[in-house]
């Protein structure tokens, strides 16, 4: 995560991850360590893709159309057959859940940074079946820096 940051630095493209919202997690640290403040980080214009995408701001529909929260997060909650898009989002049980990062179990659901990264969604659903789980690829561990609280949201107020 780290070489993508720098190589994103350092390269005259956006060098952009694909199903790795810890990313966000590391390139907030390297901001802070370097001094940022919350507002300094929020002009740079690093955050403004952060948060979870999954079903919020994010909407799959297969080749069937089925509805799922996302492309690699194959839970059809719907179908645009029958349903009508606007409400899935804002309605279904599953879209909801994932709107709110308080519901995420386990590490991800005590990580400072849940509100900020959220994990993937689908690697915890792959991994134990449900997808308000931890997310297995994530070597962040909440429980060692608990002395930051939820400086993942709160620097960038």
């Amino acid at each position: 995560m780290r070489w993508i940051d720098a190589t994103d630095r350092q390269a005259n493209f956006t060098v952009a991850t694909t199903e790795a919202p810890s990313f966000r997690r590391v390139v907030l640290g390297r901001m802070r360590s370097e001094g940022m403040t919350g507002e300094q980080i929020r002009q740079s214009g690093a955050t403004r893709s952060y948060g979870i995408r999954d079903g919020h701001g994010i909407m799959f529909i297969s080749n069937t159309g089925d509805i799922c929260p996302a492309g690699f997060l194959p839970l059809p909650v719907g179908s645009v057959l029958n349903d009508n898009i606007v409400d899935i989002c804002r309605d279904a049980p599953l879209f909801r859940q994932l709107h709110e990062p308080t519901r995420f179990e386990d590490r991800c659901g005590v990580c400072d940074y849940r509100t900020l990264c959220g994990g993937s969604r689908a690697r915890a659903f792959a991994a134990t079946g449900n997808p308000l789980g931890s997310d297995p690829f994530c070597m962040y561990e909440p429980h060692a820096h608990a002395h930051r609280g939820e400086k993942g949201r709160q620097n960038l107020r």
